[in-house]
């Protein structure tokens, strides 16, 4: 079985990396690792599997598609020729329609190529569940504006952060957060943002953040250490955390010197995740 890998690219050291890849095949069409065997490396996000290559037919492509063993697959083509890509997945449609959802976990990749003959390729993904397996939850208090979820969404991506909210209207909220994924970068059709109306419906070790706390970093790191099940609670950037949340927290802490213009609520998680790295 062959294997191509798909880096992360917001975790990478270029140098560790260039050693490691030393025993890998690189695809010059698509600049992707190729390997024999399933490999796990820190700095790779997926690992697709290839199912199959052959010389372009689309019933040969029908026939193939319908081998693999999913019940419901989203469907994705890139093509490196003069097909579209838009073209193909269109003749495919009727064939494949009762398997094709686009908000499925499984996924089928197929790339047309030249090689003498036009080819193809076909890649298959399993979306793992237990992707979210960090000690720390992230949660916002009334977010408000689409860019600050944004903001949050694409940091709680990049550090496989679960991420939640506390809002008082769910289809308010959701209105903001598809807007919200529509602007920001990386697979978010399946990121899920659980929305609660209280700090007492979570089991966790509820930290807030706001400039009322009298602790520091300090006091931070060493109320940490050791701790786990961390839910890091947000205010939004108008108006910080509710004195309701501040009441129900077992730990708040202060970040920065400057109370007068703390910092806006994705710089802090940011801050906040490189201190506790190095906990």
């Amino acid at each position: 079985m062959k294997y191509s890998l798909i880096l992360n690219k917001f975790e990478i050291d270029l140098n560790k990396l260039k050693r490691k890849l030393k025993s890998f095949e690189i695809d010059k069409l698509t600049g992707r690792i190729n390997t024999d065997e399933k490999v796990e490396l820190e700095e790779v996000d997926k690992v697709l599997v290839l199912e199959n290559e052959n010389f372009f037919s689309l019933e040969g492509l029908r026939k193939d598609i319908s081998k693999i063993k999913f019940n419901e697959f989203n469907l994705r083509v890139k093509s490196y020729v003069k097909i579209p890509a838009g073209s193909i997945k269109k003749k495919l449609y009727p064939r494949v329609n009762k398997k094709l959802n686009e908000n499925s976990e499984n996924n089928i990749l197929i790339e047309l190529f030249k090689e003498g003959k036009i080819k193809y390729r076909i890649f298959s993904y399993k979306e793992d569940k237990t992707e979210h397996t960090n000690n720390i939850t992230i949660l916002i208090e009334n977010p408000r504006l689409v860019e600050e979820i944004s903001d949050f969404l694409r940091l709680c991506l990049i550090f496989k952060l679960n991420f939640k909210v506390i809002h008082n209207n769910k289809k308010e909220f959701e209105n903001l957060l598809n807007k919200a994924k529509k602007i920001t970068k990386g697979r978010l059709s399946e990121f899920n943002v659980e929305v609660v109306k209280d700090l007492k419906e979570l089991n966790y070790v509820k930290i807030g953040f706001s400039k009322h706390a009298k602790r520091n970093e300090k006091d931070f790191i060493k109320f940490v250490k050791g701790k786990k099940n961390l839910l890091f609670i947000f205010g939004n950037d108008t108006f910080g955390l509710s004195q309701k949340v501040r009441d129900d927290l077992d730990a708040s802490f202060s970040l920065g010197k400057d109370k007068v213009k703390p910092m806006k609520g994705n710089q802090a998680l940011a801050y906040v995740l490189g201190i506790y790295a190095n906990v």
